[in-house]
C-alpha cells in the first residue's frame, strides 16, 4: 500500500476526488443505487439541484473531507486491501504508475467491481496504441485506455465496443455494460482524449472529428483481434460498434464512414469493415438554443476556448434528476474538465462525414439509432437526416425525452440494448 505523507498520498487525485470516492464507498456499503447521500432513504432517491451540478458537487466533496485526507485515504486503502484479499488478486492488471491518479483509480475500481458483483479477472485494463491518419489528416499519437468486461454466464460470441461521449469516460457506462454482460455480450469500453486514462490528449479538449474517429478505429481493430482469439470458432461471432453523443457522431459514424471509404490508415492492425453499429443520442450538430449558441460563439475566442475548466453543467445534458446527479458525481470523481473549443472542433470533420453519408458512401453495416425528441444538446434532426440518407441500412427510434445521457437513466438505457 502507498504510504501517506504530509496529509495525503501520492497518486490520490484531488481532495474532491477523494471525497467523491468515499461517497461511492458509502453507497456500495448501503443501497448500491449509484446515487450519493441517500443511504437512509429508498434507493433511487435523488438530492436537490445542487447535487446535480458538477461545480457545487465538487465543492461539497472538497469541504466534506477533513483538514487532511489521511483518514479518508486510509479507509479507501483498507477497503481495497480487503477486497483484493477476498479476490486473491490485485484490482488491476496494470502497474498503478502507468495510470493518472493510480491509487485513486484502484480504489474506485474496487468499489465499482463490488457494486457490480464482479472480480478483477472479469474486468481487464489496458492501452491501445492509436497511430495513423484519417481523411489524410495527421493526428497526434495517443495511448487509448480501455477496459474489457467479460460476459456473465454463457458468452454469445458477440463483442461490443463502446465509445463514450464528450466529458464522459468508460465508467459512465457501468450500468449498460452490466446489462450487456448479463446477456452474454463481451464489452470493450474506451476512454477518449478528453477525460479518463487515455494518454496523449488534453484535459477537456478535442482535436478533431478525425481524431475521435481514429481512436475509435484503433480500439475497434484491437477488439477484432480479441474477438478472433476468444470466439474464433463461435457460430455467433460478431463485432458491434456502439457510441454515445460525440463518441457516436464523429466517433462511431466517423470511423465507419471513413473506414468504408479507405480513408483510415492505422499503424498496425486495421479496423474491419461492414460492422453493425448502434448510436445513442449521436452528436451531429448542436440543438438550436440560447445556451448552445452562446457556447458555440465562446468556443471561437482565442485563449478562453482552451481553458480546461472543471465540468460546470453546461451545456445542459439532461433534465432527468437522477441522470443529472450521476453525471455530476462522475465528473467530480474523475475530475472531468471541458474546453469550450470542443463545442466546435469536430464540426469541419462532421460536415465531411455527413457529406459522404448523404452521397451514399456511409456505413455499410446495419445500424440503429435512438434519440430523445427534445435532446438539449445533440439535435435529433441530425439523426433523422442520417436515417433518411441510409434508408434500409439504418433504423431510428425517436423517444419522448429531454435527456441527452440516456445511459444514465434507468428508464431509457434499455432502448439501445433493444436495438441489439
Amino acid at each position: 500500500m502507498t504510504s501517506i505523507r504530509n496529509g495525503t498520498a501520492p497518486a490520490w487525485g484531488t481532495r474532491s476526488q477523494i471525497g467523491a470516492t468515499l461517497q461511492d464507498l458509502k453507497d456500495v456499503r448501503g443501497n448500491r443505487d449509484g446515487i450519493w447521500g441517500n443511504e437512509s432513504k429508498p434507493a433511487g432517491t435523488v438530492g436537490d439541484v445542487l447535487d446535480r451540478n458538477p461545480v457545487t458537487a465538487k465543492l461539497s466533496e472538497f469541504v466534506g473531507v477533513g483538514l487532511s485526507t489521511q483518514d479518508e485515504v486510509r479507509e479507501l486503502q483498507r477497503f481495497r486491501a480487503q477486497q483484493e484479499a477476498s479476490w486473491g488478486q490485485p484490482v488491476t492488471n496494470l502497474d498503478l504508475s502507468e495510470l493518472k491518479g493510480g491509487e485513486l483509480f484502484a480504489a474506485q475500481k474496487a468499489i465499482a467491481l463490488t457494486r457490480l458483483g464482479r472480480t478483477p479477472s472479469d474486468v481487464v485494463d489496458g492501452f491501445v496504441k492509436a497511430r495513423g491518419t484519417v481523411d489524410g489528416q495527421h493526428i497526434a499519437d495517443r495511448d487509448v485506455f480501455f477496459q474489457r468486461f467479460k460476459p456473465v454466464g454463457t458468452p454469445n460470441g458477440k463483442m461490443v465496443v463502446i465509445s463514450p461521449g464528450f466529458q464522459e469516460t468508460g465508467r459512465n457506462f457501468h450500468e449498460q455494460i452490466d446489462l450487456l454482460n448479463r446477456r452474454g455480450y463481451d464489452v470493450v469500453v474506451m476512454d477518449h482524449q478528453w477525460a479518463g486514462q487515455t494518454r496523449g490528449g488534453k484535459a477537456g479538449g478535442l482535436d478533431s472529428a478525425q481524431g475521435v474517429a481514429r481512436d475509435v478505429a484503433a480500439v475497434t481493430a484491437h477488439a477484432a483481434q480479441l474477438l478472433e482469439k476468444e470466439y474464433g470458432a463461435h457460430a455467433g461471432k460478431e463485432l458491434i460498434l456502439m457510441g454515445n453523443s460525440m463518441g457516436a457522431g464523429p466517433g462511431v459514424l466517423g470511423a465507419l464512414t471513413w473506414n468504408e471509404n479507405g480513408q483510415i490508415k492505422l499503424d498496425g492492425p486495421q479496423m474491419p469493415r461492414n460492422i453493425r453499429w448502434r448510436a445513442q443520442a449521436p452528436f451531429l450538430g448542436a440543438t438550436p438554443g440560447v445556451i448552445n449558441d452562446v457556447l458555440a460563439t465562446a468556443s471561437r475566442i482565442p485563449m478562453l476556448n482552451k481553458l480546461a475548466a472543471p465540468s460546470a453543467g453546461v451545456p445542459v445534458l439532461t433534465h432527468d434528476p437522477a441522470a443529472a446527479q450521476k453525471v455530476a458525481q462522475g465528473a467530480v470523481a474523475e475530475d472531468v474538465r471541458a474546453q469550450l473549443q470542443a463545442m466546435t472542433a469536430a464540426l469541419p470533420g462532421l460536415e465531411r462525414i455527413l457529406d459522404l453519408i448523404k452521397n451514399g458512401k456511409g456505413p455499410a453495416g446495419e445500424g440503429f439509432m435512438v434519440h430523445g425528441d427534445k435532446d438539449p444538446l445533440a439535435d435529433p434532426d441530425g439523426s433523422r437526416r442520417v436515417a433518411d440518407w441510409l434508408g434500409p441500412r439504418a433504423t431510428l427510434k425517436v423517444i419522448r425525452s429531454n435527456n441527452h445521457v440516456l445511459e444514465q437513466s434507468a428508464s431509457e438505457q434499455q432502448h439501445i440494448l433493444q436495438g441489439l
